[in-house]
């Protein structure tokens, strides 16, 4: 059902999202200004805008968890989230009546982890995009790799200076495990589900939900760090959290379910700045006892080696991606290649064209001249295809003798017909082991208006006039799609439209 509290008044923004930004902005106003100048105040002014910070996301969440046209999966999602509002709103008062040394001064300690927790959940429920076994394996361990720079850091800004400090006790062995093992949890699902993307539902609300339970890692990193000399800043950690959680759930109840591509954007880097952190911390550490010897030159040097290792990693990684969507005669794009961009420009909304060609003779060529004669003539026609197709179009070979063209940035059937029509003009006779031979192909163009076709549809389509241009003879022809080519619009004796 429609959220009545989303609508836009007229010359501004959506009052909820506005509410939310104003909100934020003073809490972190105050945040910021407790920093330079201790404020007496500041500690209920801070609590209270996280109470208000419950109240807001609490009532998102439960609105989006009730919405009927969410996933039930991504539905229990958001009741999870509801939950670490619900946290905040029932515990945030009651601290600030007990106090930090109240009757219960562990009670701080389990309501945050109780919040994080609920947050954890949330992210396992929410629906990814689908994956193969191989994706889903990569998307793992590159999250464990992000975990484990994680345990780095909590180690040297929490769990480390915490013994150090305090020895082992129950209070301590509570603080360094549960704590740890919470926060590094929601650090691998948070980074999982960044790297996979969403399935079911729009791609923004997991990012600003995935950004909320960073920042919310960040923050009780940064506790142990400060040892409390900057309480705020910990606080800003947490408000950021909090908006950027509520946010979320505001994004989900606008869209509703939206079926997006997979696209992780930053978070691919994810992995790579957990690599560097060790190396970070150790020059750090190595400033702070003022020497540089050993563990300076230790850590430039595993630094150096993780960036060699990283890069050629990625050299090998783009190498992996070009063979899959490569072609490996031609050099042009596989069908796989084909498929992604077409899927690309029809979502985009535009009109666009799809040219299926087929090579005429190329059997003969293939009995006559044998299988090797017959490669360089592909190679021959994909150098054609690369020279007639304007940039963004792209060439693509989609097996044996069959080649396709998707035109994404086409404005008019006219445009695609001289495309093919420039493919035609191109093709003539080619020097193959001292024998002449031309090269000639039937072409068959069809377009699609925006959000008129799926992908299928446009390329059988395309495959009929295909057929009717193969129809006219040998040469090159060519010809565009028309109702009376489909099997049951064509009645015996109906006269075929024209083609080149």
């Amino acid at each position: 059902m429609p959220l009545r509290w989303h609508r836009r008044p007229a010359g501004g923004l959506p009052p909820v999202p506005l509410g939310l930004g104003v909100l934020y902005l003073a809490a972190l106003v105050i945040s910021v200004a407790d920093l330079f100048s201790p404020l007496s105040w500041y500690q209920p002014a801070a609590e209270s805008a996280r109470v208000a910070f419950g109240l807001f996301g609490l009532v998102a969440a439960v609105r989006v968890a009730r919405m009927p046209n969410l996933p039930a999966r991504l539905r229990q999602a958001w009741g999870a989230v509801a939950a670490c509002f619900a946290t905040l709103v029932v515990t945030v008062p009651l601290l600030m009546v007990l106090g930090p040394g109240g009757a219960h001064p562990h009670w701080d300690d389990a309501t945050h982890v109780v919040f994080v927790v609920a947050l954890l959940i949330a992210l396992q429920r929410f629906p990814l995009a689908p994956a193969n076994r191989r994706d889903r394996i990569k998307a793992g361990v590159d999250a464990l790799t992000v975990m484990a720079g994680g345990s780095v850091v909590l180690w040297y800004t929490a769990i480390g200076p915490l013994v150090q400090r305090s020895g082992f006790s129950a209070d301590v062995l509570f603080s360094a495990a549960v704590y740890p093992l919470a926060d590094l949890a929601l650090l691998f699902s948070a980074a999982r589900a960044l790297l996979r993307g969403a399935g079911e539902s729009a791609q923004r609300p997991l990012r600003l939900l995935t950004a909320g339970a960073l920042i919310l890692f960040t923050g009780d990193a940064v506790h142990g760090f400060v040892d409390g000399r900057m309480g705020s800043w910990q606080f800003i950690c947490w408000i950021t959290a909090d908006a950027l959680l509520a946010a979320a759930a505001v994004a989900q109840g606008r869209t509703g379910a939206v079926a997006e591509r997979r696209d992780p954007g930053p978070a691919r880097y994810l992995p790579f700045l957990a690599v560097a952190v060790a190396p970070v911390l150790m020059l750090i550490e190595a400033a702070r006892d003022g020497g540089f010897v050993p563990w300076g030159g230790l850590a430039v040097g595993g630094a150096m080696l993780s960036v060699l290792v990283l890069y050629r990693q990625t050299l090998v990684q783009r190498e992996s991606d070009e063979r899959a969507l490569t072609d490996a005669l031609t050099g042009l794009a596989n069908r796989t290649m084909f498929r992604e961009t077409s899927y690309q420009a029809l979502a985009c909304g535009r009109r666009m064209s799809i040219l299926v060609i087929d090579m005429n003779g190329f059997k003969e060529i293939n009995d006559t001249l044998g299988h090797k004669a017959g490669d360089r003539v592909l190679a021959e026609f994909a150098g054609v295809l690369r020279q007639c197709v304007p940039a963004p179009g792209l060439p693509a070979r989609l097996g044996g003798d069959e080649f396709g063209v998707v035109l994404p940035e086409i404005n008019s059937a006219e445009q695609a017909y001289e495309v093919a029509g420039r493919i035609a003009a191109a093709l003539g006779p080619v020097m193959l082991d001292g024998r002449l031979i031309t090269l000639a192909a039937g072409i068959g163009v069809a377009v699609s208006g925006p959000g008129e076709l799926t992908h299928d549809e446009i390329v059988h389509r395309a495959g009929l006039a295909m057929y009717r241009a193969k129809s006219l003879g040998p040469e090159t022809r060519w010809a565009i799609w028309q109702e009376s080519l489909e099997p049951a619009a064509a009645a015996p004796g109906a006269e075929l439209p024209a083609a080149a």
